[in-house]
């Protein structure tokens, strides 16, 4: 890792270093392209890096991924092969997190183990009569999970017409929303907010959530398991531009990106921040899209129909919430990951988080798993819940009320917390918020709704020549198994691989 590019000409240069990015840019290196990773805060990582107060460390946005798993029935994860590929996989050791998180509702509350006859026992021990569709449920999560491992990266037209025969579920349920996916398979209304009290994953409730991407993060987790980093996801990222470094390629830090320079519709470079000017063929954009074709692009020299997609499409909620320390003994809660929604309505919850009122919240607690994110003694407390995409900042009374709720949910497994605060993020003798709220978002990119969900979102392929894109602003979605495979996908394309092949290949 770098401060000062060493060339001013590359074959690939990427803009931000996300998942995504470092993923295209180390597969990239591996297959002998001159890659440089420009990267305008401290650390590698985008949404996964941690940020450091003192002893703390905080990850505000990643609380566990699946894809880590070595093998097993759909095969093995895309992050543990692609960090085999790279021949880093050894500088990550992931932590099973099971059970994965508690549902606790007013008058209920269950843990949710992982693995399908757990999940499925677990689930049948509340609800016996939905016993045929819970199983059918799960079992479509899987059979959607494969479905999509086959997919085109870039569909032909010959693959729209099969559909109906190569990827029945998908062709069925592809453009189906979890609410209208539930309503078919389950009778029981408590059943179906129990099964979909996760939805904070997505950032978007049952009514407007795509199944299809809900199906991805299902059967991900239930079939792969899921995991945490020892040591926090930094190591993560740190595993990934390790792979980029080991393989010739160069990650530039602290440095902006200024404008990507294009001429005649092609691309030639781009501009750093300090005004230096970098030869490329090739740009792979890891950064929000909206920023890369209004800032950093000249109007003329985007299509205007691309530009009125961008505009057009919706951004996902954004994640405001309380980062703190306590001195509790949190091990009693046994579990590092609680969903507290307030009532049995999904939908109202979401609703009223937007509004200003958190009806759910997310508590997390990582040093249940991994005590060494703290000092001893003490324990990570992350709540969490949503505003809309473009909230920057409530008004002093508004975000005193929305912490206040935020920490009530919290009290409801975490009694006494407010007592015991030992350290929280952004306090100081200045600040005028007794409970000063961090803001991460939009959180997913683009919403996961169903008209922005796999092909939906923008291609890899934009309509400047030589600019592509990778992350969670691009296909196929959000999350880091998502991003990662997103970076798979835009070495692909760069290097000249047969795009119209399986969506999930290694063969570079």
């Amino acid at each position: 890792m770098q401060n000062q590019a060493s060339g001013s000409d590359y074959d690939v240069i990427l803009v931000g270093a996300g998942l995504g990015g470092l993923t295209a840019g180390a597969l990239l290196a591996k297959v002998g392209k001159r890659v440089l990773v420009v990267e305008q805060g401290e650390y590698p990582g985008g949404f996964i890096r941690e940020f450091r107060y003192g002893p703390y460390k905080i990850n505000p946005a990643i609380h566990s991924i699946f894809g880590c798993n070595p093998g097993g029935q759909l095969g093995q994860g895309i992050i543990d092969a692609v960090l085999e590929h790279l021949g880093v996989r050894d500088q990550c050791q992931f932590i099973a997190v099971d059970p994965f998180y508690r549902a606790k509702f007013p008058d209920f509350q269950m843990d949710i183990p992982l693995g399908r006859d757990a999940f499925l026992d677990a689930y049948l021990s509340h609800f016996p009569g939905d016993a045929e569709g819970l199983r059918g449920l799960v079992d479509l999560c899987s059979v959607m999970f494969k479905e999509a491992m086959q997919f085109p990266a870039l569909p032909r037209w010959q693959d729209w017409l099969l559909m109906p025969f190569r990827s029945p579920k998908i062709f069925r349920y592809g453009t189906s929303t979890l609410a209208s996916v539930l309503d078919r398979y389950l009778s029981d209304s408590r059943l179906k907010s129990v099964y979909a009290v996760c939805y904070p994953y997505l950032a978007l409730p049952p009514s407007r959530l795509s199944f299809f991407i809900w199906s991805i993060m299902m059967a991900g987790y239930i079939e792969q398991g899921a995991f945490y980093c020892q040591g926090g996801f930094q190591n993560l990222a740190g595993a990934f531009a390790d792979g980029l470094i080991k393989h010739g390629g160069e990650l530039l830090l602290e440095m902006p990106v200024n404008k990507i320079r294009v001429t005649g519709g092609s691309v030639q470079g781009i501009i750093l921040g300090n005004g230096q000017e970098i030869d490329a063929p090739v740009v792979i954009s890891n950064i929000d899209a909206r920023k890369a074709f209004q800032e950093l692009l000249e109007a003329n020299e985007v299509p205007t129909s691309y530009l009125r997609r961008i505009r057009e499409l919706e951004p996902s909620a954004s994640v405001l919430g309380l980062f703190l320390a306590t001195d509790l003994d949190v091990h009693a809660l046994g579990i590092p990951k609680v969903t507290l929604p307030s009532s049995w309505d999904l939908e109202d919850t979401y609703k009223s988080a937007l509004h200003g009122n958190p009806k759910l919240a997310a508590v997390h607690v990582p040093t249940v798993i991994d005590e060494s994110l703290a000092p001893a003694g003490e324990h990570l407390v992350i709540i969490q819940s949503f505003v809309p995409a473009e909230t920057e900042r409530l008004s002093p009374s508004a975000g005193a009320a929305y912490a206040e709720g935020l920490l009530d949910l919290a009290e409801q497994v975490l009694p006494d917390l407010r007592k015991h605060i030992t350290f929280m993020v952004g306090a100081s003798d200045e600040e005028q918020q007794k409970y000063p709220l961090q803001r991460i978002g939009p959180i997913y990119g683009w919403a996961n709704s169903v008209g922005q969900a796999g092909p939906r979102r923008l291609p890899y392929k934009t309509p400047v020549s030589g600019l592509y894109l990778a992350g969670h602003w691009t296909q196929p979605g959000s999350g880091v198994w998502t991003v990662v495979l997103s970076g798979v996908n835009a070495a692909r394309y760069v290097i000249g691989k047969d795009m119209s092949q399986a969506i999930w290949s290694l063969d570079l």
